[in-house]
């Protein structure tokens, strides 16, 4: 496994395995460390990459605030330093709205796209649900929201059952930079409504999976999203909430080499 800071120490990456490239692309408030067993599960058939978003893990912590296309040149900044001209993207909750930005962007340097537990055109319900929550954030700072996140992304059964995991992600959270997580947090509340009117132009095979019990990235969303993305299909992780590369590792790994291969031998007959 290659661990290393890249692009004038401002982008913290790993990679492990040979082959084609596929990306992973973390959430808001994580890091790179969510991905460890899609690591183990693809490394033995892809070159499998992940990073730290600017302003988390050990990436860097740029004062803000930010807004999607910092996010985007980081990625293609990766990109470059890799000699990547394509890969798979696949990006968790915010991780898929830089994946859909990317990809509108950069079509051809994207084999594939897969968006997990995003995003879509939030109602207005929905919109002032997140933007109170960034208030929250505002007012008594990042570590406010941490308790009610954890109960919204994970089922009580796992998190009894999986204390330490649980635990982990809870101190991932907590050692966010403040006015950095800030940053991310408000680009993550917003970035949808800008995307979504121009998601019919992602021409690329593009996976669409959430949580069937995800309060956030709702199944009805996902739908929403296959609606106007044309080569698109959804698939529903029954009794998940949101956090699908942990709780529902082993079905996700599954379900990814599969479509991963397929996306492979349809790039090749292109």
């Amino acid at each position: 496994m290659k661990r290393s800071l890249i692009c004038g120490q401002s982008t913290y990456y790993m990679e492990e395995g040979q082959g084609v490239p596929v990306i992973f692309i973390h959430g808001v408030g994580l890091d790179l460390n969510i991905w460890s067993e899609q690591v183990k599960a693809l490394s033995s058939k892809y070159r499998v990459i992940c990073y730290d978003m600017m302003g988390h893990g050990k990436s860097a912590c740029p004062p803000g605030p930010y807004d999607l296309e910092h996010f985007v040149k980081q990625l293609d900044d990766l990109f470059s330093y890799l000699n990547l001209s394509e890969a798979h993207l696949i990006g968790f909750s915010m991780g898929g709205l830089v994946a859909q930005s990317y990809t509108l962007a950069n079509p051809h340097k994207v084999s594939s796209l897969t968006i997990m537990s995003s995003v879509s055109k939030r109602s207005k319900e929905q919109r002032e649900g997140i933007l109170a929550r960034v208030e929250q954030v505002e007012k008594k700072g990042h570590k406010v929201t941490i308790e009610a996140a954890i109960q919204r992304w994970f089922n009580k059964s796992f998190m009894e059952h999986h204390p330490d995991i649980v635990k982990q992600i809870q101190q991932c959270l907590e050692n966010n930079q403040p006015d950095a997580y800030l940053s991310a947090y408000r680009v993550f509340a917003t970035a949808d409504e800008e995307l979504y009117e121009k998601l019919a132009r992602i021409k690329c095979p593009t996976l669409i999976i959430t949580g069937e019990l995800d309060q956030g990235s709702t199944p009805e969303m996902a739908e929403l999203m296959a609606t106007v993305i044309p080569h698109s299909e959804v698939v529903i992780f029954p009794g998940i909430k949101h956090m699908l590369p942990i709780e529902a590792a082993e079905s996700l790994n599954q379900l990814l080499l599969s479509r991963l291969s397929k996306y492979s031998k349809e790039e090749m007959t292109k």
